[in-house]
């Protein structure tokens, strides 16, 4: 992989990394090519909490009301409620650490008194750094098509978040967030997968395929990479652990430094961003009419109940039947879902109601299990972790 620009439109993803000393482009493939972000934009939302707080218009300390419209945004979310009173440090945790969109619209709405005042403010912001090519329209991620970054930008970014605030990079880190008495895991695999990683973000959209910001640190010295578009997430782990490897493998070099690579963009990256990638279940248009069976964890929104795994579909199907009947006036709603997963050479099929709230979850399980049954509750954070050990 050399420094050499390449289109999206013929490859899969692009790429850069960034020895974080000096800003020294050590590997680059189509860093100029325009993308969208996904959840790589709480970055930019959490960079924006960081200066507030240096400019003393917020502390983490401070308390700040959900609104109804940050509890209602889409999935992936914390699970905030509307009125519910939590930390500038509780939202800002949340936001990273399970990329919950309800925290980072409420971050928004704190600082920049609406989420569309605040994308202002990143926009702003993003040029003000030297994000030549990015442009934001929401805190979240959520797809917009006006919402677009490059890997080289991303890498810029996470360069000033690591100089700038050093002291708030261990947000990044967290492997777990506790709110109100709820813990949810990190959704960032690389800090477990891979040695010397300790921060930054993953991000999926079906626009933008699977995306992931790492930072890691070996022997003293730190790489910043970027990957975009991968099309699942070890296929994304896969790439950022290649990239690493690679640059810690080689020597500091007098290469190009981050910031001259925004100063001409090659004619194949002047596109635009890639409409749509494989990612999940994106390219098979599974009807989302609220019975159709999900095939996908990239899907799965909310918690979920899993009844088994089963070594044929058509069990899991007539268990998820069953199931439904017996819950019948427990849940109010549940959504089937059959995931097909292989434990060590064997292919299962495991059968599951998703699309709950806790208290759900934990009412149907208990159903369950008063008659014997097999149920186990499962948050949003482990529905969604593909090497979550739940059948």
């Amino acid at each position: 992989m050399g420094l050499a620009a390449a289109s999206p439109a013929a490859a899969r993803n692009v790429s850069v990394l960034v020895d974080a000393k000096d800003g020294t482009v050590l590997r680059a493939d189509g860093a100029n090519a325009l993308w969208y972000p996904a959840s790589l934009t709480k970055m930019m939302t959490a960079f924006l909490v960081f200066e507030a707080a240096k400019a003393g218009k917020l502390h983490f300390a401070d308390k700040i009301v959900v609104s109804a419209n940050a509890a209602g945004q889409s999935p992936t979310k914390f699970g905030l409620k509307s009125g519910q009173k939590i930390t500038v440090e509780q939202a800002l945790t949340a936001m990273i650490v399970v990329s919950g969109n309800d925290a980072a619209v409420a971050l928004a709405e704190a600082i920049g008194g609406s989420e569309e005042r605040f994308a202002q403010m990143m926009t702003e912001t993003a040029h003000r750094i030297g994000m030549t090519r990015s442009e934001f329209r929401n805190a979240s991620g959520l797809p917009h098509a006006g919402q677009v970054t490059t890997a080289r930008d991303m890498a810029e970014l996470a360069m000033h978040i690591l100089e700038g605030y050093p002291e708030h990079y261990h947000f990044f880190s967290k492997r777990s967030v506790t709110i109100a008495g709820r813990t949810q895991q990190s959704v960032n695999g690389i800090l477990s997968s891979y040695q010397g990683a300790d921060g930054m973000k993953t991000g999926f959209t079906c626009g933008s395929g699977y995306n992931l910001v790492a930072s890691a640190k070996r022997n003293g010295r730190r790489l910043i990479g970027v990957v975009l578009g991968g099309s699942n997430r070890g296929e994304r782990a896969s790439l950022m652990t290649q990239l690493l490897n690679a640059g810690f493998s080689q020597p500091a070099s007098v290469k190009p430094k981050l910031k001259d690579m925004a100063i001409k963009v090659a004619a194949e990256d002047q596109g635009p961003p890639p409409t749509l990638l494989k990612g999940g279940d994106c390219d098979k248009r599974v009807a989302e009419d609220g019975n159709s069976t999900i095939t996908s964890t990239a899907r799965i929104s909310g918690w979920g109940v899993v009844f088994g795994a089963f070594p044929q579909k058509a069990l899991a199907e007539s268990t998820i039947a069953t199931m439904k009947t017996k819950l019948k006036g427990t849940i109010k709603k549940g959504r089937p879902a059959i995931i097909q997963r292989t434990w060590e050479g064997l292919t299962r099929y495991s059968a599951l109601l998703v699309g709950l709230d806790q208290a759900e979850a934990g009412k149907a399980c208990k159903k369950v299990w008063a008659e014997n049954g097999y149920c186990l509750a499962l948050s949003p954070a482990v529905l969604s972790n593909p090497d979550a050990e739940w059948r």
